[in-house]
């Protein structure tokens, strides 16, 4: 207590300057209308930016989260897409279903679509991987589709408890059927190895004809619905089969910057599977 009032003794001529300074002030804002807007609008300035920066600063530590719950949703729309055009081709062939069409027409899906984040990519040869944080306990097993935000992206290998490694489309054992979106003719995308920015179409019939920018999108395939798209057509490329023609496509999803995606669960792959094993046998 001694010291403290020793250094409150010693200081006291900066004490009493600084409470005149402060009562200062206070007279020439309080009694002076142009001080007084010239001060609140300052004051009002530094606050703004304070909480501008506060709110940048919460934006960023809750963007983690604020992306998990939008890829949630995206999964939950994308259910809903789906189920929507499994009904629309349904009752599209069948004038007189489409006349008394009701939302009690309505049926579930056959797919199901799990978010998942990307945390691991190896890009750098042909043996190309990516490894999701989703795995046997969130319901993802092997053969299942990938999708991104833009388009197919691979295929499950395998899986842990909680990860999975997927097969992009930029690595040689990926294999998917393709075609030109409205195309009655399907073919083969294939990865050629070098840019992960492109694949090919392959094995199109000769009289298939194209523009540049024309969709390519799914079409027989037991891990994706049809008609996801793969890419656009960029130019005919030589094939190695004179029967048939060939397509360089700029692949839909951007392999650079891809962080999540969306693992396909197709409810009926199970039944499927073991009945066409049987045919196989």
């Amino acid at each position: 207590m001694r010291n403290l009032i020793k250094f409150i003794i010693r200081s006291s001529h900066w004490i009493v300057a600084t409470l005149l300074v402060a009562f200062s002030f206070y007279l020439v804002f309080s009694h002076n209308s142009y001080q007084r807007s010239v001060y609140l609008t300052s004051a009002n300035h530094v606050i703004g930016t304070f909480y501008s920066i506060s709110d940048k600063v919460n934006s960023f530590f809750h963007l983690r989260k604020n992306n998990t719950l939008l890829l949630e949703h995206n999964a939950r729309l994308e259910t809903e897409v789906q189920v929507l055009k499994e009904t629309i081709n349904r009752f599209a062939s069948d004038s007189i279903n489409a006349a008394i069409f009701t939302n009690d027409s309505v049926t579930s899906s056959q797919f199901n679509f799990i978010p998942a984040e990307v945390v691991n990519v190896s890009f750098s040869g042909p043996n190309n991987f990516m490894t999701l944080n989703k795995g046997k306990l969130q319901g993802v097993k092997p053969d299942m589709g990938v999708i991104s935000q833009s388009g197919i992206a691979g295929v499950i290998l395998s899986v842990s408890d909680h990860f999975s490694v997927v097969i992009p489309i930029v690595n040689p054992k990926f294999r998917v059927s393709g075609k030109r979106k409205n195309s009655i003719n399907s073919g083969s995308i294939v990865w050629g190895g070098i840019d992960i920015n492109y694949a090919e179409l392959r094995e199109l019939p000769k009289h298939e004809t194209f523009l540049k920018g024309d969709t390519v999108v799914t079409s027989f395939s037991r891990i994706f619905p049809k008609d996801m798209i793969i890419g656009f057509i960029n130019k005919q490329v030589p094939s190695a089969d004179d029967k048939f023609n060939a397509f360089e496509i700029k692949l839909a999803t951007d392999f650079h910057s891809i962080r999540e995606v969306m693992v396909i669960e197709d409810m009926y792959y199970d039944e499927l599977n073991a009945l066409e094993t049987i045919v196989e046998e």
